[in-house]
Protein backbone atom coordinates (compact mmCIF):
# COMPACT_ATOMS: atom_id res chain seq x y z
CA UNK A 1 0.00 0.00 0.00
CA UNK A 2 1.43 3.42 -1.01
CA UNK A 3 0.90 6.40 1.71
CA UNK A 4 -1.52 9.12 1.05
CA UNK A 5 1.96 10.85 1.06
CA UNK A 6 2.91 11.86 -2.26
CA UNK A 7 6.74 12.21 -1.51
CA UNK A 8 6.49 9.36 0.64
CA UNK A 9 10.02 7.12 0.29
CA UNK A 10 9.65 3.32 -0.42
CA UNK A 11 10.86 3.29 3.41
CA UNK A 12 7.95 4.81 5.05
CA UNK A 13 5.30 2.58 4.23
CA UNK A 14 3.14 1.12 4.28
CA UNK A 15 0.76 3.35 6.24
CA UNK A 16 -0.22 2.12 9.21
CA UNK A 17 -1.61 2.67 12.81
CA UNK A 18 -0.33 1.97 15.99
CA UNK A 19 -1.08 1.93 20.15
CA UNK A 20 1.40 4.34 21.68
CA UNK A 21 1.20 4.23 25.71
CA UNK A 22 1.84 7.96 27.05
CA UNK A 23 5.53 8.78 27.42
CA UNK A 24 7.20 12.52 27.89
CA UNK A 25 10.06 13.65 26.40
CA UNK A 26 12.38 16.80 26.52
CA UNK A 27 11.16 19.94 25.14
CA UNK A 28 14.82 20.50 22.96
CA UNK A 29 17.50 18.26 21.43
CA UNK A 30 20.04 18.04 23.95
CA UNK A 31 22.39 20.47 23.64
CA UNK A 32 26.60 20.63 24.02
CA UNK A 33 25.61 22.63 27.39
CA UNK A 34 23.69 19.48 28.68
CA UNK A 35 25.78 16.99 27.43
CA UNK A 36 29.16 18.65 29.13
CA UNK A 37 27.20 18.22 32.46
CA UNK A 38 27.20 14.83 31.67
CA UNK A 39 31.20 14.50 30.48
CA UNK A 40 31.95 16.43 33.67
CA UNK A 41 30.02 14.24 35.82
CA UNK A 42 32.01 11.63 35.17
CA UNK A 43 29.31 9.94 32.90
CA UNK A 44 32.04 8.69 30.29
CA UNK A 45 33.86 6.33 33.10
CA UNK A 46 30.48 5.32 34.83
CA UNK A 47 30.22 1.70 33.82
CA UNK A 48 26.04 1.28 34.60
CA UNK A 49 25.20 4.14 32.43
CA UNK A 50 26.73 1.72 29.13
CA UNK A 51 24.33 -1.34 29.45
CA UNK A 52 23.95 -1.05 25.64
CA UNK A 53 27.79 -1.22 24.85
CA UNK A 54 30.09 1.29 24.32
CA UNK A 55 31.61 1.64 27.32
CA UNK A 56 35.68 2.92 27.58
CA UNK A 57 35.45 3.60 23.78
CA UNK A 58 35.39 7.00 24.19
CA UNK A 59 36.17 10.19 26.77
CA UNK A 60 33.95 12.81 25.18
CA UNK A 61 32.62 13.35 21.69
CA UNK A 62 34.14 14.01 18.29
CA UNK A 63 35.23 17.49 17.69
CA UNK A 64 34.25 18.34 21.24
CA UNK A 65 36.21 21.45 21.95
CA UNK A 66 34.78 23.21 18.75
CA UNK A 67 31.43 22.09 20.02
CA UNK A 68 31.94 23.89 23.29
CA UNK A 69 32.00 27.58 21.73
CA UNK A 70 28.31 26.71 20.82
CA UNK A 71 26.71 25.42 24.14
CA UNK A 72 23.18 26.19 23.07
CA UNK A 73 23.60 24.37 20.07
CA UNK A 74 22.34 20.75 19.70
CA UNK A 75 24.99 18.48 20.89
CA UNK A 76 26.26 16.36 17.54
CA UNK A 77 29.12 14.37 16.94
CA UNK A 78 27.98 11.40 19.62
CA UNK A 79 27.27 7.99 18.44
CA UNK A 80 24.01 5.34 19.65
CA UNK A 81 26.07 4.36 22.79
CA UNK A 82 26.89 7.92 24.13
CA UNK A 83 23.31 9.04 23.43
CA UNK A 84 21.70 6.06 25.12
CA UNK A 85 24.33 6.34 28.78
CA UNK A 86 23.58 10.34 28.56
CA UNK A 87 19.93 9.22 28.66
CA UNK A 88 20.17 6.82 31.38
CA UNK A 89 22.15 9.30 33.55
CA UNK A 90 19.21 12.24 33.09
CA UNK A 91 16.70 9.19 34.09
CA UNK A 92 15.31 8.83 30.80
CA UNK A 93 15.77 6.90 27.38
CA UNK A 94 15.79 7.29 23.58
CA UNK A 95 12.55 7.90 22.44
CA UNK A 96 11.53 4.57 20.11
CA UNK A 97 10.13 5.36 16.20
CA UNK A 98 6.61 5.51 17.09
CA UNK A 99 7.07 7.76 20.47
CA UNK A 100 9.00 10.20 18.24
CA UNK A 101 6.52 10.28 15.31
CA UNK A 102 3.68 10.41 17.56
CA UNK A 103 5.28 13.39 19.66
CA UNK A 104 6.00 15.14 16.11
CA UNK A 105 2.12 14.34 14.74
CA UNK A 106 0.84 15.64 17.93
CA UNK A 107 -2.12 13.95 17.79
CA UNK A 108 -2.55 15.30 14.21
CA UNK A 109 -3.68 12.30 11.60
CA UNK A 110 -1.77 13.07 7.92
CA UNK A 111 0.27 16.26 8.90
CA UNK A 112 3.71 16.50 7.32
CA UNK A 113 5.22 18.85 9.62
CA UNK A 114 5.76 19.42 13.46
CA UNK A 115 3.84 22.42 13.04
CA UNK A 116 1.09 21.06 10.18
CA UNK A 117 0.85 22.04 6.99
CA UNK A 118 2.68 24.45 5.70
CA UNK A 119 5.87 24.17 3.57
CA UNK A 120 9.15 24.81 5.73
CA UNK A 121 10.75 28.17 5.61
CA UNK A 122 13.15 30.08 7.22
CA UNK A 123 9.82 30.98 10.28
CA UNK A 124 9.79 27.29 11.16
CA UNK A 125 12.73 25.02 10.70
CA UNK A 126 16.85 25.30 10.36
CA UNK A 127 17.27 23.12 6.94
CA UNK A 128 19.11 23.40 3.63
CA UNK A 129 17.12 26.25 1.35
CA UNK A 130 16.74 28.42 3.79
CA UNK A 131 19.05 28.13 6.32
CA UNK A 132 22.27 29.39 8.28
CA UNK A 133 24.18 26.86 6.65
CA UNK A 134 25.24 25.88 10.29
CA UNK A 135 23.60 24.24 13.03
CA UNK A 136 21.90 27.18 15.50
CA UNK A 137 20.81 27.36 19.25
CA UNK A 138 17.90 24.62 20.29
CA UNK A 139 14.03 26.94 20.45
CA UNK A 140 15.25 29.55 17.70
CA UNK A 141 12.28 28.66 15.76
CA UNK A 142 9.24 28.90 17.90
CA UNK A 143 6.97 28.62 14.80
CA UNK A 144 8.29 25.13 13.84
CA UNK A 145 6.95 24.02 17.30
CA UNK A 146 4.57 21.06 18.14
CA UNK A 147 1.37 21.89 19.44
CA UNK A 148 2.58 20.65 22.90
CA UNK A 149 5.44 23.24 22.59
CA UNK A 150 8.21 20.73 21.52
CA UNK A 151 10.75 22.20 19.82
CA UNK A 152 13.33 21.42 16.61
CA UNK A 153 12.35 18.27 15.59
CA UNK A 154 12.31 19.30 12.14
CA UNK A 155 15.86 20.04 11.18
CA UNK A 156 18.83 21.76 13.24
CA UNK A 157 20.12 17.61 13.96
CA UNK A 158 19.15 14.65 13.04
CA UNK A 159 18.09 12.59 16.16
CA UNK A 160 19.24 8.83 17.41
CA UNK A 161 16.23 6.85 17.82
CA UNK A 162 16.48 3.56 20.35
CA UNK A 163 15.09 0.91 17.57
CA UNK A 164 17.25 -0.82 14.91
CA UNK A 165 16.36 0.32 11.53
CA UNK A 166 14.31 -2.14 8.97
CA UNK A 167 13.94 -1.51 5.12
CA UNK A 168 10.01 -0.48 5.80
CA UNK A 169 7.69 -1.65 8.13
CA UNK A 170 6.66 -4.75 6.67
CA UNK A 171 10.07 -5.85 7.36
CA UNK A 172 12.06 -7.27 11.03
CA UNK A 173 14.14 -5.16 12.31
CA UNK A 174 17.59 -6.72 12.32
CA UNK A 175 19.69 -6.45 15.65
CA UNK A 176 23.34 -5.34 15.05
CA UNK A 177 22.89 -3.15 11.93
CA UNK A 178 21.99 0.30 12.16
CA UNK A 179 19.93 2.54 14.01
CA UNK A 180 16.90 4.74 13.10
CA UNK A 181 17.65 8.46 13.17
CA UNK A 182 14.87 11.17 12.66
CA UNK A 183 14.01 14.73 11.95
CA UNK A 184 16.46 16.10 9.24
CA UNK A 185 19.51 18.57 9.71
CA UNK A 186 20.14 21.80 8.78
CA UNK A 187 21.76 21.01 5.53
CA UNK A 188 18.89 18.99 4.32
CA UNK A 189 16.15 19.87 2.06
CA UNK A 190 12.45 20.18 3.32
CA UNK A 191 11.11 16.44 2.06
CA UNK A 192 13.57 15.33 4.96
CA UNK A 193 11.72 17.07 7.75
CA UNK A 194 8.70 15.42 7.17
CA UNK A 195 7.43 13.67 10.11
CA UNK A 196 7.48 10.40 8.27
CA UNK A 197 10.93 10.45 6.95
CA UNK A 198 13.38 7.82 8.45
CA UNK A 199 16.58 6.90 7.75
CA UNK A 200 19.74 4.55 9.53
CA UNK A 201 23.20 4.84 10.97
CA UNK A 202 25.47 2.46 12.38
CA UNK A 203 25.47 2.76 16.52
CA UNK A 204 29.08 3.45 16.33
CA UNK A 205 28.26 6.66 13.64
CA UNK A 206 29.53 9.69 15.12
CA UNK A 207 28.09 12.56 13.01
CA UNK A 208 28.24 16.64 13.38
CA UNK A 209 25.07 16.45 12.38
CA UNK A 210 23.64 13.58 14.39
CA UNK A 211 22.16 14.32 18.28
CA UNK A 212 19.54 13.39 19.91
Amino acid sequence: ARNYDSEAFPSETPAHQVEVRSFAMGRYPVTVFNYLQFVEAGGYGEEKLWTTGGYGEHSEPENWQRQLRYPNRPVGDVGWFEAAAYCAWAGGRLPSEVEWECAARGGRDGVHYPWGEGAPDEYHANFGEDGPDHPTPVGLYPEGATPSGLQDLAGNGWEWIDDWWRENYMREATPGGSRVIRGGGWYNYAKYLRVSYRSGVLPAGRIYYLGF
